[in-house]
């Protein structure tokens, strides 16, 4: 067995206690199981015979049948198939095998074989689509053969090679006409894919079809020329909505005012529905938004003067905001639509703006507000001495429910490959298995997971079953010991860093984003490697960032850290945790006299301004939970709000 494989199971034994089957013969098992497993795959075929008969009450034996089977395609009988399959039943490796043996089927040209387990396969890949098509076009179904080929061909990125054949015969054939090679060619651009479509436009011969090509490329090559000469599309231009928005997406690159300022003229002159403005004016009216620019309330007034994109909407509030400009505030919060308006940000906002305009803030939308689990709702309750709404429901199913859901095959096979450290299968199985259960019993099974001390997948369940106020499974508290440890020596808040373990990895030890960072805390090597420096933690090697004990102390360090590069602020400390200080200085700098609450409103990368709101209020969720003193901002932070600061 590898040493690797070995380690992690050693790991896997010393972490966890729980076992649905327990003692030293299922620990025999797993070393077993691995050893056949790889046996199995490299087609070993004595040594698997042999280890079989002390696996066969083990729960992922499939994966070992599976092995078997795939090495032996060419030997297998409808009958071992059959066979094969009953054993895969209930397991993602069902599916699985039925793409590979279907694809088997075509390399010997067993067409109808093939169509009969192809109609077995719930989501077949591109792979086995073109196979398909293709095997209609070899039993003499010409025309099934190209319908199915017209679709597969329009796509804006290469389609797999198994559709080859079948493309050149419809080639051939003259079935890649002017009309289906310029979808390809606009699908291709779209994605901005120009080899694809330098390919598909060879098949462009229709004189009105080429004038047509001529102008795709120009608006793709040229997208200024469109700005320079609107009417370069009229509303009986084929596709017009497509290259408009094609064309201004491209110039938004270069120019973003202009591309904003030319759409709001083409929606006019092309009469575009609002579904077809909608994408556009969202996307790049935030975007220049978020730039700050003097004039970005003028040009997004411009691209939507009817309030029509909500997205839009609230990005013209905030740069109110900025402003305090809070009877624009108002009026603007009363254009968003209901759904909208009534969620705890705009309710907040609109209770603040009553209060900066004299008036006292409306009692129903406060209750309201106050009655929300959520930053929001915190802040506004911490600022009117009203207690914190956590709305806590927690799980009332007994112990023997949770047996039972522990005992079903797939909560088996999770257990075992959790206990392995194979998280990715053990997600797989997740995923199949939940989509038989009822909402109970994945809330059951999460509850379950969560006992293993596989806390991430416990949160994934409360979700799955919509148990959003089931606080002890969404927010657990584990290695509770090395959280009060690490922030006692690094003198910040336990609560906090929990928090920020809580949205960074929600407790997944071996998590690791795809920047690089890693472990409880997502700490990126480098950051983690001067952070060890500065407080001396020793750090042999990157590997050990997925120890807790490292990762916490480490995190925490960095916090701390954090807290004091901005003042004791744990807001902009918090920012920076996740976009960095050099960013969070540059939007102090920008905008750091604002009230703080605004400040956060207005952090323009949506991703950072989401994770202050969930630490924060995190932070409240854990304290309270843990029948300590909550709040959601500490004094000094508090006198910077501007609920607190009336007429500011």
């Amino acid at each position: 067995m590898h040493l690797l494989k070995r380690a992690s199971l050693l790991i896997s034994g010393m972490l966890f206690s729980v076992s649905i089957t327990a003692g030293t013969q299922i620990e025999s098992q797993r070393e077993r199981y691995l050893d056949t497993l790889e046996a199995a795959r490299s087609g070993q075929s004595a040594v698997v015979e042999a280890a079989l008969p002390q696996l066969a009450d083990y729960p992922l034996l499939p994966y070992i049948q599976y092995a078997i089977a795939t090495q032996q395609l060419k030997k297998l009988s409808i009958d071992d198939v059959e066979s094969t399959l009953d054993k895969l039943q209930g397991t993602p490796l069902y599916q699985r095998f039925l793409h590979v043996w279907a694809v088997s089927l075509t390399e010997d040209r067993r067409w109808p074989e093939f169509y009969d387990y192809y109609a077995r396969i719930r989501t077949p890949s591109a792979q086995l689509e073109c196979l398909a098509a293709r095997g209609e076009m070899l039993l003499g179904n010409t025309e099934k053969a190209f319908t199915e080929g017209a679709r597969l061909w329009s796509t804006g990125n290469s389609q797999h090679a198994a559709c080859d054949s079948l493309f050149n015969a419809m080639i051939q054939a003259g079935k890649v006409d002017s009309s289906l090679a310029l979808e390809r060619v606009l699908l291709a651009l779209e994605s901005d894919n120009t080899g694809i479509a330098r390919y598909a436009e060879r098949f462009v011969t229709d004189p009105a079809a080429q004038q047509q090509l001529a102008l795709i490329w120009q608006l793709y090559n040229q997208p200024a020329s469109l700005a320079d000469n609107p009417n370069l599309l009229r509303p009986q231009t084929p596709n017009r909505a497509r290259l408009a928005s094609m064309a201004i997406q491209r110039l938004a690159r270069d120019d973003l005012r202009r591309a904003l300022l030319t759409w709001s003229q083409l929606t006019q002159n092309l009469s575009l529905s609002d579904a077809e403005q909608a994408p556009i004016a969202n996307r790049l009216g935030v975007l220049y938004a978020k730039r700050f620019q003097p004039d970005a309330e003028t040009v997004l007034a411009q691209v939507d003067p009817q309030y029509r994109f909500s997205d839009v909407t609230e990005w013209r509030i905030r740069l109110a905001l900025i402003e305090q400009n809070w009877s624009r505030v108002e009026t603007l919060i009363s254009h968003l639509p209901d759904d909208v308006r009534l969620q705890g940000r705009w309710l907040y906002w609109a209770l603040v703006a009553d209060l900066q305009r004299g008036r006292q803030p409306n009692a129903e939308q406060l209750a309201l507000l106050t009655s929300e689990r959520s930053y929001y709702g915190f802040k506004a309750a911490e600022l009117t001495q009203r207690p914190f709404a956590l709305n806590n429901q927690p799980a009332n199913f007994n112990q023997t429910q949770k047996q039972q859901i522990a005992q079903l095959p797939a909560m088996q096979r999770i257990h075992e490959f959790y206990r392995l450290g194979q998280t990715r299968e053990a997600t797989q199985e997740w995923n199949l298995m939940t989509t038989t259960l009822s909402p109970e019993q994945i809330h059951v099974a999460a509850h379950v997971i969560k006992d293993w001390g596989w806390y991430f997948q416990g949160i994934r369940g409360a979700i799955a079953s919509d148990r959003w106020d089931d606080l002890e499974l969404r927010f657990p508290a584990p290695y509770r010991e090395l959280f009060d440890q690490a922030t006692r020596e690094f003198s910040i808040e336990p609560s906090w860093a929990l928090a920020v373990t809580r949205q960074e990895s929600a407790f997944l030890d071996v998590a690791r984003s795809g920047a690089g960072a890693r472990g409880l805390m997502q700490l990126m090597p480098a950051t983690a490697q001067e952070t060890a420096r500065r407080a001396d933690i020793p750090l042999s090697s990157l590997e050990r960032l997925n120890d807790p004990d490292i990762n916490v102390r480490l995190g925490s360090a960095y916090l701390a850290q954090m807290q004091r590069q901005f003042n004791g602020n744990r807001v902009h400390a918090t920012a920076a945790y996740n976009a960095g200080p050099g960013r969070v200085r540059q939007w102090l700098a920008a905008r750091g006299d604002l009230p703080l609450d605004i400040w956060i409103e207005t952090i323009p990368f949506d991703e950072t301004r989401g994770y202050v709101l969930n630490v924060l209020s995190f932070g409240v969720i854990y304290n309270t939970l843990a029948g300590q003193p909550a709040r959601v901002f500490s004094d000094q932070e508090r006198s910077m709000l501007a609920w607190s600061n009336p007429g500011r």
